[in-house]
């Protein structure tokens, strides 16, 4: 793997751009089916990429998660981590990105008590995640930094196809 570098960047090379092609039957479906069939396809697309994934967790946990947090997950959210809590075993993609488990989400949110993460690159180098008071996806360059995180995405579900597609956006 080649790495690029300049004075305020280090991140790796591009990650080929995930392609889904939606169909007739895709637009019809209503928005829990959609979500449902995106979470599938995003999970296809990380065991494509042998990334280990965790077993899914319950929605009892994934709102216990939030009352202890005191946020309330989007649908999509939910209904991923219901089929997988995060990657397993420390894992990461191609360009060293991890999405946590509920239990590294709540261990992390007391560094930044407004900064939900839900997943990072390069071991808290960049972390993504939630505000609790602004709709929308947002990168922290450190979770001590007391600096205020840039939005990147409207929802959750196009923060992870970002992270997919590896986006410039991220870094």
């Amino acid at each position: 793997m080649h790495w690029t570098t300049d004075l305020l960047t280090l991140r790796p090379p591009p990650v080929p751009t995930v392609v889904r092609h939606l169909n007739k039957k895709f637009s019809m479906q209503n928005t829990s089916e959609k979500i449902n069939t995106w979470a599938d396809d995003i999970i296809g697309y990380w065991r494509s990429k042998k990334i280990t994934l965790s077993k899914g967790a319950s929605l009892e946990e994934i709102s216990n998660t939030g009352k202890k947090l005191g946020f309330d997950f989007p649908q999509s959210f939910k209904v991923l981590y219901q089929k997988v809590d995060g990657f397993g075993n420390g894992d990461w993609n191609e360009a060293m990105i991890a999405i946590w488990s509920l239990e590294r989400i709540e261990e992390e949110s007391g560094r930044y008590p407004d900064f939900i993460g839900f997943g990072d690159f390069l071991i808290n180098s960049h972390v993504y995640g939630f505000l609790k008071n602004q709709p929308g996806i947002f990168k922290n360059y450190d979770l001590a930094d007391t600096g205020v995180p840039e939005k990147i995405a409207d929802t959750f579900e196009e923060a992870i196809d970002l992270i997919n597609s590896n986006s410039d956006l991220l870094y």
